[in-house]
């Protein structure tokens, strides 16, 4: 769990609590209150647009933006003027702790999923979605890779054949023996392209309404030795990063209740 604490630790509000006991009580001090509330917010906001790929100076800006990590983002009101804003996301507990080099090689071709070639070399597909350009023709948030724009025009006007995922399925042993369900596709056109959108299909929905465009990649025993590694990931000082960036705003705004409670304004 990933926890920014937000209390009432300013100078001011505890020395307001010791010269008047009943300030906290919220009806005593509604303003202060409710521009808590707001901060409280306020913080939640920074943090999930962040997470669908807004900067936050001091930072880096998040590598695939995700609309489930915003929404992990939750407020959990503690008392009168105590908010946890919080996140179970296991996504945002790896980018705060980072992630060790890893050789996909050693462990991907050998799950279940995995299958075996003619020679008897374990392998695993790996599908990547691809979103669609937006409106200026620029990149989603919620998207790690999207169909430049002058492609994605090209491929309306070509009219590209959608691939169907059939109700019939045939099993196929994997690596370690087990009969395994693989679906069976009609297969309609396939993008000949430069770069990772080679092979590119456009699948239809199961709704039967619109279409998703994939490609598919192997991964193998005997892939080359340098790939398929996932670089070692340092981790990010989220906690700390955040806290730096809004409590400037936070305190404004509290200060701003203080002194209307306490009728300064």
């Amino acid at each position: 769990m990933i926890r920014i604490d937000i209390t009432t630790d300013s100078d001011i509000i505890q020395q307001l609590a010791m010269r008047m006991p009943g300030f906290f009580g919220g009806k005593v001090a509604p303003a202060t209150k409710k521009a808590f509330n707001t901060s409280a917010k306020y913080i939640q906001r920074v943090w999930k647009g962040w997470a669908m790929g807004d900067s936050i100076m001091g930072i880096p800006d998040i590598k695939n933006p995700s609309q489930k990590l915003a929404n992990s983002v939750k407020m959990n009101p503690i008392g009168p003027f105590i908010v946890d804003i919080l996140s179970e996301s296991p996504y945002m507990r790896r980018i705060v702790d980072g992630t060790p080099r890893v050789d996909m090689k050693e462990t991907y071709p050998y799950g279940r999923k995995s299958r075996v070639s003619k020679e008897g070399i374990p392998y695993l597909i790996i599908p990547y979605r691809w979103g669609t350009p937006n409106e200026k023709g620029g990149k989603r948030a919620h998207f790690g890779n999207v169909i430049p724009q002058p492609m994605y025009q090209a491929i309306k006007a070509f009219g590209m054949e959608k691939s169907v995922r059939l109700k019939s399925t045939n099993a196929e042993e994997n690596y370690s023996g087990e009969q395994v369900e693989r679906s069976e596709y009609d297969w309609g056109d396939r993008l000949d392209a430069d770069g990772n959108e080679n092979g590119m299909v456009r699948m239809a929905n199961e709704a039967g309404r619109g279409s998703t465009y994939f490609t598919f990649r192997i991964i193998s025993a005997k892939s080359p030795a340098g790939s398929w590694i996932r670089k070692e990931i340092p981790p990010v000082d989220f906690e700390g990063g955040l806290t730096r960036a809004v409590t400037p705003v936070v305190e404004e705004m509290v200060q701003a209740g203080i002194e209307a409670d306490i009728g300064l304004t």
